[in-house]
């Protein structure tokens, strides 16, 4: 015979195929011991194999008969089986000249008869035999070839059972490193989030937006580190950096009425005031018991201009609760929205200080009516609201009702008699109503409290 057995023409990727059964080399399992063994059995041979053929050798999964467990592929008469679909029948190898020569034939065992059927994938890739062989030249009956070839076919059953269960064990594996890996992920990143929210507490807000801003970038659906954010901004003076965060946070949760009041406070701060009041109103409408939080910080930079001239501070004596708040949405900023957003707000402190704080933004941007009727409410709610009365005579005074705003600064004056800018305000609402006496008795009591805080002169003796 030839010195090298012949080679398939599709060997690379039928070797791949071999290999995808990760088979070679394995220990012996008793489900292919039983195939030869009935093998050997239905065609009466002494020596039955499962053959598998690798790129230099044969090696074998199974055998009866034999006691080596692989020879050199150049020898092998499955490296003949492999090249067909159906079995290979060889009755005398001495009378064959492709084996007459093999040394298999010539020298021990002294082969003499084989039959193989070839081990085919589902891709028709023959990746070894099932095979017996006999000692002395035989034949085989049609019902022993066909024998032989149902049971090649279901050793091949097997290694397709076999490789399935390597590839779902190696899904599985891959799935059960993936998910650690996923939670790994998952504990860096809110490690990251937690370590920017305990800076945040500290102050070190630089710190803190930092970490949030690498959580965001490993995990940009972290909605919550946007809010985080946008208040670590906020505490740095970043309004504008602190909006875009809250715009963010607020795509995701339109109806979050402490972050719709957040924004409102943040457009006050970059004087914004038409957006502060739609932000402020919608969040009241959303939760007609949610009240804008930290209206003394709101409008605290209104308290130095000399036509709004309204301690805050005192406004939120009554109510000093302050909740904690987020912000952002999409809303137009025009008057209309003020009267859309409106809606009844129950009868509590809480509500009158959400008066207020609307009152205060609608009269920044002139809307004195829309802020009368705020105060208005506010002290039905709150009668008792010293600065709510200033604030609505502060009003009534550009809309020249002044005897409406008499009224006010009169109220205002019984809850703070010493006020002197009070008696100054209602001397000149007071004048301009026309009542030249009562401004005359304001202005006096005015200076004359002033006369009386002024230092003594010494007196002629001294």
């Amino acid at each position: 015979m030839n010195s090298q057995s012949p080679l398939p023409n599709n060997e690379i990727a039928r070797l791949n195929a071999l290999r995808q059964y990760q088979i070679l080399d394995t220990a012996p399992e008793k489900v292919f011991d039983d195939f030869t063994f009935l093998a050997a059995q239905i065609c009466d041979t002494p020596i039955a194999l499962i053959s598998l053929m690798d790129g230099s050798r044969q090696w074998f999964k199974s055998k009866v008969g034999l006691t080596v467990n692989e020879t050199s592929r150049d020898v092998a008469f499955c490296a003949y089986s492999i090249l067909q679909q159906k079995p290979l029948v060889v009755r005398n190898a001495l009378a064959d000249r492709r084996f007459a020569t093999n040394p298999l034939v010539t020298s021990d065992p002294n082969i003499r008869f084989y039959a193989g059927a070839p081990l085919i994938t589902s891709d028709g890739f023959a990746i070894g035999t099932l095979c017996v062989i006999d000692l002395v030249p035989r034949d085989l009956s049609p019902e022993q070839v066909e024998g032989l070839r149902v049971l090649s076919d279901q050793v091949m059953a097997q290694f397709e059972l076999r490789r399935n269960v390597i590839t779902m064990s190696r899904t599985v594996i891959q799935r059960q490193q993936a998910a650690a890996e996923l939670r790994h992920q998952h504990e860096f990143i809110e490690v990251l989030y937690r370590q920017g929210e305990d800076k945040a507490r500290r102050g070190d807000y630089q710190g803190a937006i930092a970490d949030f801003s690498q959580f965001l970038q490993i995990y940009p659906k972290g909605i919550k580190a946007y809010y985080s954010r946008g208040l670590a901004r906020q505490n740095l003076g970043d309004y504008k950096g602190a909006m875009t965060d809250f715009d963010l946070y607020l795509k995701f949760n339109p109806n979050d009425a402490e972050a719709r009041s957040n924004r409102g406070l943040m457009r006050s701060q970059l004087g914004d005031y038409k957006g502060a009041i739609a932000d402020y109103s919608q969040a009241m409408s959303i939760n007609p018991d949610y009240a804008v939080a930290d209206s003394e910080q709101v409008f605290s930079e209104l308290e130095n201009k000399p036509e709004v001239s309204v301690n805050y501070t005192q406004s939120l004596q009554l109510n000093p609760t302050n909740p904690k708040v987020y912000t952002d949405v999409e809303l137009e900023d025009d008057r209309g929205v003020i009267e859309d957003y409106t809606q009844p707000f129950g009868l509590n402190l809480d509500h009158a200080k959400a008066y207020i704080s609307r009152g205060n933004a609608r009269y920044e941007i002139e809307d004195y009516d829309g802020a009368i009727e705020d105060y208005t409410q506010s002290l039905q709610l709150n009668p008792n609201d010293a600065e709510a009365y200033l604030s609505r005579a502060n009003a009534r005074s550009k809309l020249k009702d002044f005897n409406g705003a008499i009224e006010d600064y009169t109220k205002f004056i019984e809850f703070n008699p010493h006020d002197a800018n009070a008696y100054i305000r209602r001397g000149n609402a007071r004048s301009k109503a026309k009542d030249h006496n009562g401004a005359r008795e304001d202005y006096k009591r005015v200076w004359s409290k002033k006369l009386s805080q002024l230092p003594k002169l010494p007196s002629a003796n001294n």
